[in-house]
């Protein structure tokens, strides 16, 4: 959704300027004070004052030509003339001066017809250019105006009026027109100088008391006469015209206060509607004289802080420079003087000339619109056609926008007629000269030979030849030349006359002109300079662009209206061009042919050209080259020539450095370094307001204690996240913020930045993050700002910091999923980057169990015979520097930093959503990394957790690891004794086996003599000295260097405690040195306390970090709160703008989307903050800090509505909570409480003077009550006052009668719902009963339970009067159970209100602007409705368009599908049909209605049995057969039906009768279908009726009464009345009559409804017998004790007996 406000500041700047003035118009009865108001709206506001006698003084006084007939008229003792008077105020209506500051309109509609009729006037008012925006209607009482107005004297001398408060004398002291007199006491002696000089100048005003006189107009009988006379004449127009004006801008004002009160209440008004005042240029020149050669940049410096408006805003510099807007305007480049400096807005301008200034005061809006500033772009481009040079011509004027001029063909035809002119007038003082001559001649031959005279006439020969010598002569003379000077000079004047004012730059392209001497010489004399002239040299080929270029020493033709080029234009990029131009090109393009002899001749004349040429001019060879490329060519060529940085400094390259001073450019924003005289005007600045917010505060304390607790805890929420310094906190930020907009750019990532390196453009300062991107940003400053909308900041990135243990990976995974963000566990991503290569993680050295294990792992390998893997094998040097960096903490390359952090930044699906990246940077290599690739996050979370909590938190996991890596150990051991175990008995066995051949070779050598006992002697020893041998040359294997000594339990525990707090001192210092390094580059830190339980820590997690990703949009957002004194100073002066939610609170529109919002008035309570050029304005602290926290999100809200004024009434029967309900809603939306006996108190305090306040008290103190005619019109007076006006009202309890809603009525005052708190009688008593035993009440108070009663009766009897016209009339009654809690009946009540404004907002929206409106709940009278219908009458023009169709929507009395267009009204039969014709009601209307409504006699119409019966004997058509049912069955005999007289109706004056309700509608659609049937020959016959007087008894009783006996005598056998003092017979009867009477069909509704109440009443006397001996049962019971209606109850029954007694029997006990 777009932004309800623009905060492009070009582009709001535009809007403004083609905004239209506030204009006013002031109406009222003669004397009502219409003139006083509207001069001083004028005086206050700053419009033109438009009044009849005004505009007739201004012309006299300045001598003009009208004013010195206006003199004339006047001396001659006539008056002037109507007519005259109303010319003199239509021109100033359409002057200069009222486009840019409006005008207030007091003296239209005249009294007198003589001249205008008022309808003509009226329509005169209708069609102006400006139309009024806010009518101003005075009302006052007939009477008191003529009191007041008889009462007035008048000054024979200045013609001034005094009222009766003002020239009457007392005896104590005297009061004039302007100066009041106060009583003197005694002074001191050294004051008598002054008092003598006081009673001198008081003595002048005596005097003109004593001068004043009694005027015959204003006599009462006159004055009556010309209040009769507007009433009659002007008021009806006048209504008629402020009823179609839009009523939010329809002010009406009692015209009984004072002047200073009805402007204060007009001021007031437009305030609360935040209607910006015109903006006033100020002249900023001092009376300190400044040298003329002073430079542009301490011009300008000085200036901006001359005579500052505003404290601590100073003027800012515009486009314009040093330039006149004026003097560019008109196509001149003039420097201006210092002398001549007006702020404008918030900006400066100097202009040049006291006439400059006047023409720019009168209006800047013409000087300042776009194009401007664009300087005059005058240009001549000659060549033949086949170079190009008419497409070329046309491209370069929709370049620069500007006309392109064929001179010679345009003034061909004024040259004609000028040399005609000239001719004619040289041939007849040729004639006269040659006939003279002649004459002469014949004179002097007579004297000397006496020949006779010859008759000298034109036709003479000799006069002929003479004449003809002449004419040839006067050929060659220069008044040719002249001539033909001259028709250049008006060709080129009418173009700029055409198109002045337009949106057009300044400036023509001459093509093809001048091609010769002759034709230079006459633009020479014309006065027509280009500044450039191009000649095209068509070759044939592609050739090298060839350009030759001279330059005369001297200025030459460049005279005052030198100028540079314009750089308004995009220069060095292609130009979407229109159709037509392309068109035209294309048609150019057509002619490629070039003779031969056309070029030869081209170059001699441009050879002859050249001598004379004294502009700057080039030659361009155009073969093989395209039109864009020489427009781009012609372009850079005038660039360098007249830029200031070009190769030669022309004249007008002197005046743009004069003129624009620092700008290298001209009329282009260019930065300069941010310096310390900068810092020293910011430090005045923020010094200034500061002092204005310090006396703010001192009259106006708004902040609470619970505010201040409340800023001091989010203070302490905030103290870890950066924020600006107080230094800066007021400045003026760029669009980028704090944060480098150049890397920004380049980028796309936040660098925060400070003020050491900055810079300053378009008044606001940027940061940068080095020296190169300042100097980057001083180069072209536009790409990296938000030109055409504002800039986006990157996603959000987030570094988590933490020691191991701290819980970063569980928390950042949580805080991603929670905000939108990818998760990225930076060395989880180097493990996944490892994992397919080396099938394991890489654990850090700390942490790895490897080493100990790693010997244990080589004994097993070698014991097995196996070689040990490389460790690095296959893989890459990336790879082996990231393994060394996950195992031993190796800084990673520079190349694989690059690879895998930069994509997080660059690419996506990163770059658009943004992530939490963990565990980085780790070192300071990294942060290097980062500082050098610019891959800055928003901000590094780091959890902080203790020791004991770290220990707490890793020592599970550490017992779990030794415990595995226990186990493990063990494995490898019990594989290492396997193997070796298995190997040392394989050589064993080889051994023993050795060792026995051994043994026994031996033996048996050496003991073969010995006995056999020796030999198994010996064979034993034998056999244990090889296992001696065999222990000896193979141990077993004790394995004691693979095992760890034996810990217990409490040891390992200590000794990895100690493990974990080495490592969380080792990963806290190493944090402490990367975090040190990123506080120097101002990333902002959020330090989370992980030493707490999780829920806890999350909370802190999303608490800070979430208004990150919420508040994102507004990153580059700033604002500032300001006091209410500056926002007030601010608007005053048009430095900064009302918003487009006024005074209304965004942030509170936003939660709660209701229509009906409180309008912050008076706004010295309110909350304002600064915000670009805006200001809003808030209803409490709270919701001022939570919109600068993302202002972008309450501003992307739908814009609001102009606000309007609540107008709803509260009735209901006593004790029904209507008090309530209305003291509630007042409460909320701020709406006046208006109660009928506090309105005539409020008229009799406030105009106790006043004749309704007389009339009043007459009766008053006569004991009387108010007539409601008086309370009307007290009622009326108040609902003018401000609030009524501004928010609205709630009427409490009124009205309470039916004669008080028709004078409501006959006063158009009409709530737009009037709500009725429903409440039965004994609710009503139960409440009175309750509210009558309350303690301290204010005042006695008449509440017992019979008044109560009586008050209710009579409530109810109007009520229903009231609700039935409320309902017929408007249909704003709603009905509201006041049964139900306060809040069901609250959110119902909102509900409504808020439904009704939507209505009317969306049809006041659609109808001021030329759309059909709805007028579903605009409270449209039938009869109102009936005076405006439209050419459909009550029939669905929806239907007959689409359908052809006849609906007649007439029997619906609801208007919700109706609308209106062009001021007509028309009903439809749907909620589908209205949509169709809101969207497109032309098709439906005419003249583009394809079928129009038939006349009145072709349209068909119901008819009751009455009307048939009386049309007799006329007879019914098709006999009465039912035509629909015909003609649906295909004219069958079956389908002849007949009809039925209660679906009888009229069509062409004939009778048809229908079957059904739905057959009449069908036919009543589409009567041409049916109405000219024709009947067979053979028809049923019809059914002849059976009189029921013929019946037998029963068939008659059955046939006539049984259905009404039968539904009677069961409702008397379920209730079973029994009413008191009557027998059961005679109530059962009782009862059987009054319910045949209240349901016989066939009797009218009235006398229904009155059976109804009558057998209602009947039914509640009955219940009292069951009720009183339910409660009458025990003994005695106080009246406090018994039930709230025992009372009223007894006394009814008590009734009822008497009544019984003294009535006859058949009297109705129930009357």
């Amino acid at each position: 959704m777009d932004l309800v406000d623009n905060l492009i500041e070009d582009d709001a700047e535009r809007e403004r300027l083609l905004s239209k003035p506030t204009c006013f118009l002031v109406v009222g009865r003669p004397g009502v004070g219409k003139s006083t108001l509207a001069r001083n709206i004028a005086d206050t506001w700053g419009c033109v004052l438009i009044d009849d006698t005004e505009v007739l003084d201004s012309h006299i006084r300045s001598q003009t030509e009208d004013g010195v007939k206006l003199l004339d008229i006047l001396n001659a003792g006539k008056s002037v003339p109507e007519d005259v008077v109303l010319g003199l105020i239509l021109d100033m209506l359409s002057s200069t001066k009222v486009e840019h500051y409006g005008y207030v309109l007091s003296c239209l509609p005249f009294m007198s017809e003589e001249g205008v009729g008022v309808e003509e006037q009226m329509e005169i008012i209708r069609k102006l250019k400006l139309k009024p925006d806010f009518i101003i209607n005075i009302k006052c009482a007939d009477k008191d105006l003529v009191q007041r107005l008889s009462s007035q004297k008048q000054h024979p001398m200045t013609g001034l009026l005094y009222n009766q408060d003002q020239w009457k004398v007392d005896n104590e002291f005297h009061v004039t027109g302007f100066i009041e007199e106060e009583g003197a006491e005694e002074e001191d002696e050294e004051d008598s100088q002054d008092e003598d000089e006081e009673e001198e100048e008081q003595s002048a005003p005596r005097c003109t008391i004593d001068q004043l006189v009694w005027i015959p107009e204003r006599q009462a009988r006159n004055t009556s006469f010309r209040i009769n006379a507007y009433k009659e004449n002007i008021l009806r127009p006048l209504e008629d015209y402020m009823m179609d004006h839009n009523p939010i801008y329809l002010l009406e004002v009692d015209g009984s206060e004072t002047p200073d009160e009805l402007l204060l209440f007009v001021l007031s008004r437009l305030g609360s509607m935040a209607i910006q005042r015109v903006s006033v240029p100020v002249v900023l020149h001092q009376d300190e004289e400044l040298p003329d050669d002073i430079e542009t940049e301490d011009l300008l410096r000085f200036m901006s802080s001359s005579r500052m408006l505003v404290p601590g805003f100073r003027w800012r510099r515009s486009r314009w420079g040093r330039s006149c807007p004026v003097a560019l305007k008109e196509g001149r480049l003039v420097p201006g003087k210092p002398e001549f400096s007006v702020g404008f807005r918030d900006k400066m301008y100097i202009l040049s000339s006291q006439e400059a200034y006047d023409k720019f005061v009168s209006n800047p809006r013409r000087y300042l619109l776009p194009p401007m500033p664009s300087p005059p772009c005058r240009v001549s481009i000659i060549g033949t056609a086949a170079s190009g040079r008419p497409e070329l011509s046309v491209l370069m004027g929709a370049r620069h926008n500007v006309s392109v001029l064929e001179l010679e063909k345009l003034a061909e035809p004024l040259l004609a007629e000028l040399e005609t002119e000239w001719l004619a007038k040289v041939k007849e003082d040729s004639v006269q000269a040659a006939m003279e001559k002649i004459r002469t001649k014949q004179q002097n031959e007579q004297s000397s030979d006496g020949t006779p005279a010859v008759e000298v006439t034109e036709s003479h020969p000799e006069v002929v030849a003479l004449v003809q010598t002449a004419l040839e002569e006067a050929k060659k003379q220069d008044a040719a030349k002249e001539i033909y000077a001259q028709a250049l000079m008006k060709v080129v004047k009418e173009n700029e006359d055409c198109h002045q004012g337009a949106d057009v730059g300044n400036g023509w392209v001459l093509d093809n002109f001048p091609r010769n001497a002759s034709q230079l010489e006459a633009l020479q004399r014309a006065g027509i300079h280009p500044d450039f002239l191009f000649c095209l040299m068509h070759t044939e080929g592609t050739l090298p662009g060839k350009r030759r270029r001279r330059r005369l020493a001297g200025p030459g033709l460049a005279g005052p209206g030198l100028a540079w080029p314009c750089r308004a234009w995009p220069f060095h990029c292609s130009v979407p061009f229109p159709p037509q131009i392309r068109a035209a090109l294309r048609r150019q393009r057509a002619a490629k042919a070039e003779p031969k002899a056309e070029k030869d001749q081209f170059t001699r004349q441009w050879e002859a050209l050249q001598l004379s040429l004294s502009i700057s001019h080039s030659v361009l060879q155009t073969g093989g080259r395209r039109p864009e490329e020489l427009l781009d060519e012609i372009v850079q060529l005038m660039e360098s020539e007249f830029g200031i940085h070009g190769p030669r400094e022309s004249v007008a390259g002197q005046m743009a450095k004069t003129t624009c001073g620092p700008f290298t450019e001209p009329f282009k924003y260019l930065p300069r370094e941010f310096s310390a005289v900068d810092l020293d005007e910011e430090a005045e600045d923020i010094e200034a307001i500061a002092n204005l917010e310090v006396d703010d505060d001192d009259d106006s304390a708004k902040d609470t204690a619970e505010e201040e607790e409340e800023e001091e805890e989010e203070e302490e929420e905030g103290d870890d996240s950066e924020s600006p310094s107080d230094a800066t906190s007021k400045r003026a930020f760029g669009d980028t913020f704090i944060f480098c907009p150049v890397v920004l750019k380049k980028h796309n990532a936040l660098v925060p930045s400070t003020d050491e390196i900055s810079a300053k453009y378009r008044e606001k300062v940027y940061y940068f993050s080095n020296v190169d991107a300042r100097e980057v940003f001083m180069l072209s400053p536009e790409q990296f700002v938000g030109q055409c909308q504002l800039l986006k900041p990157p996603a959000l990135r987030i570094f988590v910091l933490g020691c191991r243990g701290s819980g970063k990976t569980t928390q950042g995974e949580w805080l991603a999923e929670q905000l939108g963000l990818f998760h990225i566990q930076f060395r989880e991503h180097l493990q996944r980057l490892l994992a397919p290569k080396i099938k394991q993680r890489v654990n850090p050295a700390d942490e790895s169990t490897e080493e100990h294990l790693k010997a244990l792992k080589t004994a097993v390998e070698d014991a097995r015979g196996e070689e040990p893997p490389e460790e690095d094998a296959g893989l890459t040097d990336e790879e082996i520097g990231i393994k060394a960096y996950l195992a031993d903490d190796v800084p990673l390359s520079s190349q694989v930093l690059e690879e895998i952090v930069n994509p997080y930044w660059k690419k996506e699906p990163y770059l658009s959503t943004g992530f939490i990246l963990e565990d980085f940077p780790h070192n300071t290599e990294e942060v290097q990394h980062m500082m050098q690739h610019h891959l800055y996050p928003d901000a590094v979370v780091t959890l902080m957790a203790g020791v004991e909590d770290i220990q707490a938190r890793l020592l599970p996991k550490f017992w779990s690891r030794w415990r595995a890596h226990c186990q493990r150990r063990e494995a490898l051991l019990d594989v290492l004794r396997e193997i070796h175990t298995k190997a040392r008995e394989e050589n064993i066995t080889k051994r023993r086996a050795e060792l026995m051949e051994e043994k026994a070779a031996s033996s048996t050598a050496k003991f073969s003599c010995r006995a056999e006992d020796e030999d198994d002697e010996d064979s034993a020893n034998i056999e244990d000295e090889i296992e001696a041998i065999l222990e000896e040359e193979y141990p077993v294997e004790r394995y004691d260097e693979f095992k760890d000594d034996d810990e217990a339990e409490e040891a390992t525990t200590e000794r990895l405690n100690t493990e974990i707090e080495e490592r969380y001192v080792a990963d806290s210092n190493n944090m402490a040195i990367v975090l040190e390094v990123l506080s120097e580059l101002k990333i902002p830190r959020i330090s989370i306390n992980a030493s707490r339980k999780t829920p806890v820590v999350r909370r802190q997690l999303l608490l800070k970090v979430e208004p990150l990703q919420l508040n994102r949009e507004s990153l580059f957002q700033k604002c500032q709160p300001i006091s209410y004194n500056l926002a007030q100073l601010l608007l005053l002066y048009s430095y900064k703008f009302h918003s487009a939610f006024g005074c209304t609170d965004p942030v509170k529109r936003y939660g709660e989307r209701e229509l009906i919002q409180p309008v912050l008035w008076p706004l010295e309570t309110a909350f304002p903050v600064l915000f670009n050029q805006y200001i809003y304005f808030f209803g409490s602290k709270k919701n001022q800090q939570t919109f600068m926290l993302n202002p972008l999100k309450y501003l992307r809200q739908s814009k609001p509505y102009p606000m309007l004024s609540v107008k709803m009434a509260v009735v209901g029967p006593p004790k029904s909570g209507k008090t309530s309900v209305a003291t509630m809603f007042a409460q909320r939306y701020g709406l006046d409480l208006l109660s009928i006996g506090g309105v005539m108190r409020r008229i009799l305090e406030e105009q106790e003077h006043s004749d309704l306040a007389v009339q009043m008290k007459l009766h008053l103190n006569r004991g009387l009550v108010v007539p409601d005619e008086l309370a009307i019109q007290c009622l009326k007076k108040v609902l003018m006052s401000l609030v009524c006006s501004t928010q609205g009202y709630v009427l409490d309890g009124f009205p309470m009668t039916m004669k008080q809603a028709e004078l409501m009525q006959a006063n158009s005052i009409i709530p737009m719902r009037v709500v009725e708190m429903e409440l039965d009688t004994v609710e009503v008593l139960k409440r009175g009963l309750a509210s009558k035993m309350e303690e301290n009440k204010p005042h006695l108070m008449h509440d017992s339970a019979e008044i109560l009663h009586i008050r209710n009766t009579c409530y109810r009897r109007e009520a229903e009067l009231m609700s039935r016209h409320f309902r017929q009339q408007y249909d704003n009654w709603i009905p509201m159970d006041g049964l139900k809690s306060k809040w069901y009946i609250w959110e119902r009540l909102i509900k409504e209100i808020s439904v009704s404004m939507e209505h009317v907002h969306t049809y006041l929206r659609r109808t001021r602007s030329g759309q059909a409106g709805c007028i579903n709940r605009q409270c449209v009278t039938p009869q109102e409705f009936q005076r405006r219908i439209g050419e459909f009458a009550h029939y669905c023009p929806v239907c007959l368009a689409l359908r052809d169709h006849l609906v007649d929507c007439s029997e619906t009395p609801s208007l919700t599908y109706a609308a209106e267009y062009n001021r007509r009204y028309f009903k439809m039969c749907d909620a589908e049909h209205l949509e169709i014709f809101l969207a497109s009601p032309d098709e439906f209307v005419s003249p583009r209605c394809p079928r129009p409504l038939p006349q009145a006699d072709r349209l068909p119409r119901k008819l009751t049995e009455a009307e048939v019966k009386n049309r007799f004997p006329q007879q019914i058509e098709m006999k009465g057969f039912c035509p629909v049912t015909y003609l649906d069955g295909k004219l069958r005999y079956e389908a002849l039906v007949h009809g039925s007289l209660e679906f009888a109706l009229e069509y062409r004056e004939r009778l048809y009768t229908c079957e059904t309700k739905e057959k009449q509608y069908r036919f009543l659609s589409a009567p041409e279908l049916y109405w000219d049937l024709k009947l067979p020959s053979k028809v049923p016959p019809l059914c002849e009726p059976i009189p029921l007087t013929s019946l037998p008894t029963l068939g008659y009783l059955e046939q006539g009464v049984a259905v009404g006996v039968i539904k009677a005598m069961t409702a008397v056998g379920c209730l079973k009345p029994k009413f008191p003092f009557f027998s059961m017979e005679r109530s059962a009867l009782r009862y059987l009559a009054f319910y045949m009477k209240a349901f016989n069909h066939r009797s009218t509704e009235d006398i229904r409804q009155m059976y109804k109440k009558k057998l209602a009443c009947f039914e509640e006397n009955c219940e009292l017998i069951p009720y009183l001996s339910s409660v009458m049962r025990a003994n005695y019971k106080l009246p406090s004790e018994r039930p709230v209606d025992f009372d009223l109850k007894l006394k009814r029954f008590l009734a009822l007996r008497l009544a019984a007694q003294s009535q006859a029997p058949s009297a109705n006990p129930a009357l």
